[in-house]
């Protein structure tokens, strides 16, 4: 009775595989209107959006650091947002360069390059503040709506260091919140 039962359980196993195997050599329709194809954006005119910003991120990081700030894609609305202090001259250079795509820009109150370099400077003491007793997760000022406002230190515990922070660093704009340590994605 154990042989003929571990018979039965076996057969269906064995015959996984080819079922497996002759699923997958048949081919698959085209996905339903609104879904992507393996090799398609997912949004219309993504492709070109991307590289319109790359574009501009190239030329404008380069050309125009004082006044500008970062790109960023609204990938349902099909438009480039092109972040920059607003300077003369500038959105009439950029608009050019990225003819065929919809181009809006957004004032922002500090250039990227001013971003950076305060970036680097809290990123230099981050040591320092451990000393101290302040835990810093983490830094960025591009994301969440930080983007055109200050740098973003998030913290262990910002009711008690937000005070220190931005008293230290009184010549900067610097917005600090909870954070916690990063954690690693993995593949297993």
């Amino acid at each position: 009775m154990r042989r003929r039962l571990a018979v039965l359980l076996s057969v269906p196993l064995l015959a996984l595989p080819a079922a497996c195997a002759a699923a997958s050599a048949t081919p698959k329709p085209p996905p339903a209107a609104g879904t992507p194809a393996p090799a398609q954006s997912y949004w219309e005119g993504q492709d070109e959006l991307l590289a319109a910003a790359n574009t501009v991120e190239d030329y404008a990081s380069r050309n125009w650091s004082d006044a500008y700030t970062s790109v960023s894609l609204d990938l349902p609305g099909g438009v480039l947002l092109v972040h920059r202090v607003p300077t003369a001259g500038f959105d009439a250079e950029i608009r050019p360069l990225v003819r065929g795509v919809s181009v809006r820009f957004v004032d922002s109150a500090y250039s990227g390059r001013t971003l950076d370099g305060w970036f680097e400077r809290v990123q230099a003491d981050i040591d320092d503040w451990r000393r101290r007793g302040v835990t810093i997760h983490s830094l960025f000022w591009n994301g969440e709506g930080s983007v055109d406002r200050c740098l973003t230190v998030e913290v262990e515990n910002p009711r008690r260091d937000a005070t220190l922070i931005t008293t230290h660093y009184a010549d900067m704009s610097i917005c600090v919140r909870q954070g916690g340590p990063a954690v690693p994605l993995t593949a297993n």
